[in-house]
């Protein structure tokens, strides 16, 4: 399934939360068509089931209409919902169709996984359970009745609800402890350990992502490249600790002067980079001021002064090469902030 994802979402990355949707779209609706036809072709030529075979055509087409939906760029959500309701369609069919037997309770284990999935924990519960009752209450109705078969009893249907009950919970819970083991993970991917904002992966994403924005809005965007002064004569003098202590420092410091809109992440070293969205040269130049002055202000122990210099760039033209560029640009000026005195900043617009 990857490389017909690849094929045709190429724009969704392994880390986008969609990935693992998309290739059990794929993977589902395959499977659907192949089973469809074939046990459709079956019911009609094996087993003399022309009602059965009548809806397993039907989902073979439901199913191939979605498939060719999905793969030209449809819209993701809307596909997963349509997915599940096509799947409950052939389910609640096939069980009418064979009027509560036992045999038919047995496919709608199937449901849960995929709709959980799909939908997410809370939503799919909510689908799951409303398929599940529905099933309960028609199979009492069909057992009071007398036109389930003999061997459908009442032991049988609780047997039912009782698994029932269990998938929900279960793959409720699996569900939603798997997105959150995801989600860390997640976290854990693009977070700096020490200084806890985010790390040079995720600030090399966020650029290119973050000028693809801005070249079609046509707004432009700044960088703030910060070097901590005199880094090594801190580490030098008073210890790793302490330099490690003035990072996360100096991180939380410009985390907090900085705007909502506004990324920050540490590029390496003692040094952080800040993008900016929207943002003009003259405004960029203010916020680095800012930070600054801040960080100058910091205060840490043992009267150990910290100060930073920053080199400003602003895109305001964009091409494949304006990510490196506009990087090239912040990191000389923030060279001349040094060779200026450092504890400054020097600003410019990109060539």
């Amino acid at each position: 399934m990857m490389n017909v994802r690849k094929k045709f979402h190429p724009h969704i990355g392994v880390e986008n939360p969609q990935y693992h949707q998309v290739s059990l779209i794929y993977s589902i609706l395959l499977i659907m068509v192949v089973y469809f036809g074939l046990i459709g072709t079956l019911n009609i030529t094996l087993f003399d089931a022309p009602q059965i075979a009548l809806y397993d055509y039907i989902g073979l087409v439901l199913a191939s209409i979605i498939l060719i939906y999905v793969s030209r760029g449809g819209n993701i959500h809307i596909a997963c919902w349509v997915v599940t309701c096509a799947l409950v369609f052939v389910l609640m069919a096939f069980m009418h169709i064979a009027k509560g037997n036992n045999y038919s309770l047995i496919w709608l284990s199937i449901l849960p996984p995929i709709a959980f999935f799909l939908l997410g924990p809370r939503t799919g519960f909510i689908f799951t359970a409303a398929v599940f009752a529905y099933s309960g209450w028609y199979l009492y109705g069909n057992l009071s009745a007398g036109t389930v078969s003999t061997t459908m009893s009442l032991g049988a249907l609780f047997n039912f609800i009782e698994v029932a009950t269990a998938q929900l919970f279960i793959f409720r819970f699996y569900e939603r402890s798997r997105r959150q083991a995801y989600a860390q993970m997640q976290k854990i991917a693009i977070t700096d350990p020490l200084t806890k904002v985010f790390n040079r992966l995720y600030l090399d994403n966020a650029i290119q992502s973050l000028l693809a924005g801005s070249a079609r809005t046509l707004q432009p965007v700044s960088v703030l490249l910060l070097d901590v002064d005199y880094f090594k004569r801190i580490n030098d003098q008073y210890g790793h600790l302490k330099g490690d202590d003035v990072l996360v420092n100096v991180a939380k410091t410009i985390t907090d002067n900085v705007r909502a809109a506004d990324i920050v992440g540490r590029w390496g070293g003692e040094e952080f980079l800040i993008l900016c969205p929207n943002t003009t040269t003259d405004e960029a130049a203010q916020l680095a001021e800012r930070v600054r002055q801040a960080v100058g202000a910091m205060g840490v122990e043992n009267e150990l002064a910290v100060t930073v210099s920053i080199g400003v760039a602003t895109a305001q033209q964009f091409n494949d090469e304006t990510g490196d560029r506009l990087l090239s640009v912040a990191d000389n000026n923030m060279y001349l902030a040094k060779q200026a005195g450092r504890n400054q900043l020097v600003a410019s617009l990109t060539n």
